[in-house]
């Protein structure tokens, strides 16, 4: 693995200890706030540990807190809850006031952490709604904690500086979702480059049986060819342009298709790739079997070439210190061939075993597992069992005309 992959490795996992440091740094704190708030109280009065009322504030404050902790995107529900269950301790603090101050600037923030969370993901089920109704419990605390004072201006200025703290965190939130939404934006349009890219490669998918069909009808004119034959031959070569030309249609349909397509190769392009993987200092060779030389459907070449890519990508990616990768692409029988990647390297944890179907993988390798099924091949990806990982494809040199 190059220093700068471990680089990348290092400071991804440096990124994660920070958030969760951080995260338990405001968890703790938040503790601390509540423990703090339980047993305070000023001349002449009781601390809260002494109502009933601020028992069920805090009570409520521990669930705020809880939810905060355990948030991640798909449990908005939760932030629901924790909104509903702070009103409804708000409000029975405001009808059965006991004359102790109560319980709640823990719950206020915790409260305005997740309102970061409702804003940013704001469509999520179940609802916009839940938004609002984090807003109202945030707004409601400050409100009832100040007023218990009896300080109307305090009251006043502490609502405003309520008001701002909750448009800060609503600012926040919504910042985050246009980052959410701009990496969207820009997925869709690599998505359309790429689709542009393959109607272009089109043209040379269509050029390459046309020209087979021209050769075959020169030949037939200069030769003793019987013309059923050579008519069959022309037929063969049209019905392939046109399953050719329909597959492309159909990928190029496929709005939301999450394998993409990439610029195309073939099978003279792979040394070339292998040469300028080795270049970033991993041990890397090929060996392309001399009878798969103009042997080979150009679409079948293109996805030999993307099943070494992508292999190559996963190597520098995922395989821990791989300092050897050996690509093979031979011949496998009469009518296929072999393409497969090996290399040396350790799985990172979480890798799954098994084949590609159990293994866990990402969107690359379920892509281009799909690219190869179109084709009518078969792909693999597995741990070896002297170690390290392979990723073949059986392909066949032609397409079938059943695909």
């Amino acid at each position: 693995m190059t220093a700068t992959s471990a680089q990348s490795a290092w400071s991804s996992r440096f990124n994660r200890v920070s958030m969760r440091l951080l995260k338990a740094g405001i968890i703790g704190l938040l503790l601390l706030t509540l423990l703090a708030e339980m047993f305070s109280h000023g001349d002449n009065q009781k601390p809260p540990v002494h109502s009933w009322i601020a028992w069920v504030e805090t009570a409520v404050s521990l669930f705020v807190i809880f939810v905060y902790y355990w948030y991640r995107p798909g449990r908005k529900r939760w932030i629901a809850a924790a909104a509903a269950a702070s009103l409804a301790a708000t409000l029975l603090d405001l009808i059965y006031d006991q004359g102790i101050r109560g319980v709640g600037t823990a719950e206020l923030l915790a409260l305005g952490l997740l309102m970061l969370f409702a804003v940013r993901h704001w469509d999520a089920a179940p609802g916009r709604w839940v938004a609002f109704a984090t807003g109202t419990a945030v707004m409601l605390i400050g409100v009832a904690r100040l007023y218990s004072n009896d300080l109307q201006s305090a009251a006043i200025g502490g609502t405003m500086l309520t008001a701002m703290a909750m448009t800060t965190v609503i600012g926040f939130g919504a910042y985050l979702r246009s980052l959410d939404k701009l990496r969207r934006e820009t997925q869709e349009e690599v998505r359309r480059a790429e689709r542009l890219e393959l109607a272009r490669e089109m043209h040379d998918f269509v050029a390459h049986h046309v020209t087979g069909m021209v050769v075959l009808a020169q030949a037939a004119q200069v030769t003793d060819t019987d013309p059923r034959k050579a008519f069959a031959d022309i037929e063969g070569a049209g019905l392939a342009a046109l399953a050719s030309m329909r597959r492309m249609v159909t990928v190029l349909r496929e709005e939301d298709s999450g394998g993409g397509v990439d610029p195309l190769g073939d099978l003279s392009q792979i040394e070339d790739l292998v040469e300028r993987f080795s270049r970033e200092g991993t041990d890397a060779t090929c060996f392309i079997s001399p009878e798969l030389a103009g042997a080979v459907a150009p679409e079948i070449a293109a996805t030999a070439h993307r099943v070494v890519r992508e292999a190559l990508t996963n190597v520098r990616k995922h395989a821990r210190g791989a300092s050897r990768v050996r690509v093979v692409v031979a011949a496998a029988g009469g009518k296929g061939l072999e393409v497969s990647v090996r290399d040396n390297g350790r799985p990172p944890k979480g890798r799954a075993s098994g084949p590609l179907a159990q293994s866990g993988a990402g969107m690359g390798l379920v892509g281009l597992g799909e690219r190869v099924d179109a084709v009518g091949g078969q792909l693999r990806a597995q741990p070896r069992p002297e170690g390290g990982w392979e990723t073949a494809a059986w392909l066949p040199r032609e397409i079938p005309e059943s695909v």
